[in-house]
């Protein structure tokens, strides 16, 4: 995750942010060793205040300057025709316009470059670049960015980049990217990406990716991507994903997985999975799963699998299957090829084999049924009901014990 965030920055300073850069450019100062900067301005002011054509440090109006140096404040319009100096100083409230792109240490209103807009400190308002927004600090407003759109520190508004919306910080608000959008805090509002949508804390809203979806934290909001939803801690609401749901915590509402989904906490609500559910914990709600259905602790409600329902404790409710029914205890309308549990109660429709080593309660059906406790009837080709005696132990069609 910090190498991802680091590459983005690097493209952002490198390729979107010359202001930034200590270019390589013989002609340049050392600026550690810089003398001050030459204030030379044609100024066609009153008190700081009309036109000035120059490096003029203050000027409420229009500021119009080769490339800015030392600038303190402008209140107004500033244009420039070049990169500001190696590091952009002052304050531009108003209008900010650069051939290359304007550079302030903060720049509130409106910025717009056909390279990059720049700030040392923050970018409030809207700032649109040819190249790349980047803040060492943070970005409220609406940045657009022809590449990438990058804060130091957060993201709050609306970003839109080609490739991608990278913030050290939180992000917040509504973030579309060709590629990545990536938070180095937490996320919530629209997070948009064509390959992945990440962050490393919480994500709360929508978030949308091609590929991943991803938080370090809980997602909560709905989850799409192509490949993998994955979550740290929670997920509630809606996950999509083709490939995989994943999270290590508890998953709650709606979960859909061409594959997979997986929890290592508990599953509540509708999951519908290509595979497989895997649950450490609990499955609670409607579970359809084209192969297995598979829970360290109890499977209640609605449980539908291609092969296998599997419960390390209970399976109660409604359970369907082509296969196998498996659980230490069985309640409810249970309905498969072969049921296996030591206790239970209710309709047990092992269409092959009923095996109950313990006390079933209620009706079994099968070819074969065979019960150490029955407390009800069996319907089959072979019923067993061991605490019958004699000839009632072992009887053909039905059997029975009340």
């Amino acid at each position: 995750m910090r190498s991802t965030l680091r590459l983005y920055l690097a493209i952002g300073t490198l390729l979107l942010a010359p202001a930034l850069l200590r270019a390589q450019d013989t002609t340049d100062v050392d600026t550690d060793h810089r003398g001050p900067a030459g204030h030379w301005a044609l100024n066609l002011t009153i008190d700081h205040t009309g036109l000035s054509i120059g490096n003029a440090p203050r000027v409420n109006g229009l500021r119009i300057n080769w490339s800015d140096r030392d600038l303190e404040v402008v209140n107004g319009v500033n244009f420039t025709l070049w990169k500001p100096d190696k590091h952009p100083s002052g304050v531009i409230n108003g209008l900010a316009v650069g051939i290359v792109g304007p550079g302030a240490e903060a720049i509130h209103g409106l910025a717009l470059g056909l390279g990059g807009a720049v700030a040392t400190r923050e970018l409030v308002g809207v700032s649109i670049a040819g190249l790349g927004v980047v803040s060492q600090g943070r970005i409220e407003g609406i940045s657009i960015a022809g590449l990438g759109a990058v804060a130091e520190g957060r993201m709050r508004g609306i970003s839109v980049a080609g490739l991608g919306v990278v913030a050290q910080g939180s992000i917040s608000g509504i973030a579309l990217s060709g590629l990545g959008t990536v938070s180095q805090g937490s996320m919530s509002g629209i997070a948009i990406a064509g390959l992945g949508a990440v962050s490393q804390g919480d994500a709360k809203g929508l978030l949308l990716a091609g590929l991943g979806a991803v938080a370090q934290g809980s997602i909560t909001g709905v989850a799409l991507s192509g490949l993998g939803t994955v979550a740290q801690g929670n997920l509630t609401g809606i996950g999509l994903s083709g490939l995989a749901v994943v999270t290590q915590g508890n998953l709650k509402w709606l979960s859909v997985a061409g594959l997979a989904t997986v929890a290592q906490g508990d599953i509540t609500g509708l999951t519908v999975s290509g595979l497989a559910t895997v649950a450490q914990g609990r499955v609670s709600g409607i579970s359809v799963s084209g192969l297995a259905l598979v829970a360290q602790e109890r499977i209640s409600g609605i449980a539908v699998a291609g092969g296998a329902i599997v419960s390390q404790r209970e399976v109660h409710g409604a359970a369907f299957t082509l296969y196998k029914i498996e659980a230490p205890r069985i309640s409810g309308l249970l309905v498969g090829t072969r049921i296996e549990a030591r206790g239970g109660s209710g309709l047990a429709a092992g269409l092959v084999y009923n095996h109950v080593r313990g006390t079933f309660t209620g009706i079994q059906i099968g070819l074969v049924n065979d019960t150490r406790v029955l407390r009800g009837f069996q319907l089959g080709l072979i019923n067993i009901a061991r605490n019958n005696h004699g000839l009632g132990r072992v009887l053909p069609i039905l059997n029975a014990h009340l």
